[in-house]
């Protein structure tokens, strides 16, 4: 099972690759994009300039890196275009083709199309924005000739056994670390990247002192409430989805249900909008689960984040997937192993942010036989 790492510069390829990553990722908004439509209407669903290269020769020197220590490279452009965009995304495809980049990460019918037709000579693997929860949809994507599928976040382990043991042929990717969110990303319309908008290369600072990750980290040792207070009231809200909502049922709806549904509805939606929308959700614990399954890579979310916090994230995994390979592990074992090696990385103690939660009593379950 290989490891899936983010990049957003050539400078911390080789301390990614060394801390143990099998494949890399990567964003791009060049810059006559940037001219037209600047960073909001982003190709690849990251709205921070942090988030992504700024032009082509980064790209080429960051494959060039890569390749040398044999691996793979692949490109995120898993936006959702309009007509007038399609004209100059196709102008960068035609820059793309001749970089020996590895894949493309895509979500676009019609740039899945124009791919298809201009035999661009590299793999496509679909975003996990194209939301394929099902049978029929993998099947629908299965015709363009894709190499591996990237699951949404929100498919429970049972769900994820059941697709890939349907599809040997095709390979599987999922979320392991980082970027957690109630919603659905390709349901989601929200803004992202609000307050680089606002104020420009200030709100980055942070991120260039390598002070974000202690911000974070100190909220999480906050009270729910007080962290949320704290990191939406002191430093501002980013993103739109972590506005506070106060949901309410229509009078059609309110009528129709009881005094206990309504409770139930609103309830379940004001849990959805919380502290977990944006934090370092972790699925590590699920790592041995995924491998008996015959998942292709387990993807680190977060190109905006650190070099720091990177190398730290594909060590977490690294030092799991090593320890996997050498011994059994009842689920139980497994479980605390994990946690163990989370705060010997991380410093801090597992927040139990989970993107695939453990059900049940661990100590009756097997989970990993070597």
């Amino acid at each position: 099972m290989k490891i899936l790492a983010p990049v957003n510069n050539s400078r911390e390829v080789e301390p990614i690759i060394r801390a143990g990553a099998d494949e890399l990722y990567c964003g791009i908004i060049p810059e006559d994009w940037m001219q037209k439509y600047g960073n909001v209407a982003s190709l690849n669903r990251r709205e921070w300039k942090a988030a992504n290269l700024m032009g082509f020769n980064e790209l080429e020197r960051i494959i060039f890196i890569a390749h040398n220590h044999n691996v793979p490279v692949y490109l995120t452009l898993n936006a959702l275009y309009s007509n007038e965009q399609y004209p100059l995304l196709y102008k960068q495809l035609e820059q793309i083709k001749n970089m020996q980049l590895d894949a493309l990460i895509v979500v676009d019918l019609s740039l899945l199309l124009s791919i298809k037709n201009l035999d661009v000579g590299m793999d496509i693997h679909i975003s996990t924005g194209a939301t394929l929860f099902n049978l029929n949809t993998i099947e629908f994507f299965k015709e363009f000739g894709v190499s591996r599928i990237v699951l949404p976040r929100q498919l429970q382990i049972e769900e994820i056994r059941s697709l890939t043991q349907k599809y040997p042929a095709i390979q599987f990717e999922v979320l392991i670390l980082n970027s957690g969110c109630k919603n659905i990303d390709g349901f989601c319309t929200f803004q992202h990247g609000i307050k680089e908008i606002q104020h420009k290369d200030f709100w980055n600072l942070p991120k260039k002192l390598n002070l974000d990750r202690h911000i974070l980290n100190s909220t999480r040792r906050l009270p729910k409430k007080l962290g949320r207070k704290v990191k939406t009231g002191i430093f501002g809200v980013d993103s739109a989805c972590l506005l506070d909502y106060k949901v309410t049922l229509s009078e059609t709806a309110s009528d129709a249900a009881g005094p206990r549904e309504k409770c139930a509805v609103i309830g379940k939606m004001a849990s959805s909008f919380n502290l977990l929308s944006g934090a370092d959700t972790c699925g590590a614990c699920q790592l041995a689960e995924f491998k008996k399954m015959g998942i292709e890579a387990v993807k680190i979310a977060g190109r905006n984040y650190t070099t720091a916090k990177k190398t730290s994230d594909v060590k977490f995994l690294k030092t799991l997937l090593s320890h996997m390979e050498r011994h059994s592990f009842e689920e139980e074992e497994f479980y605390t192993l994990t946690r163990k090696i989370f705060k010997q990385i991380y410093k801090i103690d597992c927040g139990n942010f989970c993107y695939y939660p453990i059900e049940g009593d661990l100590s009756k379950r097997k989970l990993y036989t070597g």
